[in-house]
Parts: structure tokens; sequence; C-alpha cells
């Protein structure tokens, strides 16, 4: 599991209903309660931010920005941010959380904004609250493409800004992987298409790391990470196809140990299924 979701599981009071982390590890989105408490907040490299469902009560917390002393209803978020360390105390609540490793995102379009005022009061925004509803909402049915949830993270660090009276940023375009590096990419891919490979073992492969691999994957291919391992295997895919070999064959020789899915997987990148492939 993730550094940043371990850690959330470890916070938890109470059972979760879940967690959705996204490819990089750099995103959290998970669901918990948490028992009327109080203690230490705050962490040098995460924002974190609690989308109250039930339960609320009186919250306190106190930074170096200053004291948030509100009651808390459902529908209203707090934001702790990067480096707010201090003290809290919370009711018994249940969260639809967010949380952001900011270390990973530094080199996220704009930059993290600097929003000290939002810490200091509760908010209520309808765009922030359909975000991680619709971003829970599709992960519990398996709906999320890859790079979904960072996708959501980077709406809800813009809206944020916008709450906090910041004008909008204009977008580092990140420099795409030289031809060089996608070739080299392309044959370890090839080499170890039946292996579990993620996001960190593609950036690996060319020293990277693995926001800033993403980034210029996206910018060189216009896809996300999952999206252009899965295009690659489905390239070889039909290839070995048409060398005769059985769908299951190829689905092992994919990485796939279940057919079903790696039909599926086929289907969404080549546009029909693997044994009318192979028909055609």
């Amino acid at each position: 599991m993730p550094a940043l979701a371990d850690q959330l599981h470890r916070e938890a009071t109470l059972p979760s209903d879940g967690t959705v982390t996204s490819e990089d590890g750099a995103v959290v989105l998970l669901r918990h309660g948490f028992q009327a408490s109080e203690g230490p907040m705050g962490h040098p490299h995460q924002l974190r931010l609690g989308l109250l469902l039930a339960g609320g009560g009186n919250l306190y917390q106190r930074t170096s920005a200053g004291v948030l002393q509100a009651a808390w209803n459902p529908g209203q978020f707090n934001v702790v941010l990067p480096g707010d360390h201090g003290h809290y105390a919370s009711p018994a609540v249940e969260l639809l959380g967010m949380a952001i490793d900011t270390a990973q995102w530094r080199d996220a379009p704009g930059g993290f904004p600097d929003i000290p005022s939002l810490s200091l009061r509760l908010h209520r925004d309808p765009v922030i609250a359909s975000v991680l509803q619709a971003l829970w909402s599709s992960a519990q049915v398996d709906a999320c493409v890859p790079g979904f949830l960072q996708y959501g993270a980077e709406v809800v660090v813009r809206r944020l800004a916008q709450l906090a009276g910041q004008p909008p940023a204009r977008p580092r375009m990140p420099a795409p992987l030289p031809s060089r590096q996608l070739r080299q990419l392309q044959d370890f891919i090839d080499e170890h298409r039946s292996q579990s490979l993620d996001v960190a073992a593609l950036a690996d492969v060319l020293g990277m790391e693995p926001t800033t691999f993403s980034r210029a994957l996206r910018a060189a291919t216009g896809m996300p990470p999952y999206a252009y391992l899965t295009q690659r295997r489905m390239h070889w895919a039909q290839q070995a196809l048409q060398g005769g070999l059985s769908v299951t064959e190829v689905a092992m020789g994919c990485g796939y140990a279940n057919p079903s899915k790696f039909s599926a997987a086929f289907r969404r990148v080549v546009g029909v299924s693997p044994s009318v492939w192979s028909r055609q």
C-alpha cells in the first residue's frame, strides 16, 4: 500500500469504507469515520480536505495560521494545509476525504497555490463536493480511467485557489519525453509485458520521479502511464493473435491472469473483442 494511504488508514479510528489511490501514490481518496478525538495535526507535505458526510459538532483547529473554531455541519469541508502544524479537537464524524502529497506534486501545472486563509474557516462549495462525490462513485463501480484521480485533485486544488481569491495560474507546460527515452520505455514494456508494472517501475527505468515522468509521458503521447502501458501491450496482443495464439495465451503473455479483463482492455483500445480481431 502506498505510504500516504497507509498513513491515513492508521489514523482512522473506525473501519474505512475503502481507499482509492492514484497511480503515483500522490493522491488518496477515502471514506472513513473518526470517533471524537483531539491531538497534534499537520504534515510538511500534505494537503488534506475532509467533506463531512455525517456526524459533526464543534471543530477546533489551532495552527501557526490562526484558530478555527466553528460548528461543523454535513456538507461543509475543512482544509489542513501543507506545513500547517498545530492541535485539533474534532467531534465524531464520517468524512469523504482527499489527501495530496505536495512533495510529489511540485511539478503540477501552476504549482501549489498559497492559500493560508482557507484553513481558518469551514467551507461549503458545490464544485468540490461534486468532484469528491464523482471520484468516489466512479471508483466504487470500477469506472475510473487512468489519471482520473489526479485530474480530480487538480480540479480541487484550482478550486481552492479560486475560493482563496487567487487569480488563475498559467500552467507550466512539462517537457515531453524525448524520442530516445520513449523508445527505451517501449523496449522495457515489450520485454516485461507479462509482469505487473506500475508507474514507479516505468519512471525508474528512465531515472525519473513518478509525477514528473507521468507529465512528460503525457506531453509526448497524450496518454497517462497506465493508458500507454495498456496500449503497448495491446499492440503486441494484436500481433500475437495474428500469429495464431489463443486469447488465453495472449492474455497471459500480456500479464492478465483473467482473460475477460484482457478482453475488456483489448476492446477498449482496439475497438473490437480479441475473438473478432482474430477472425478479421
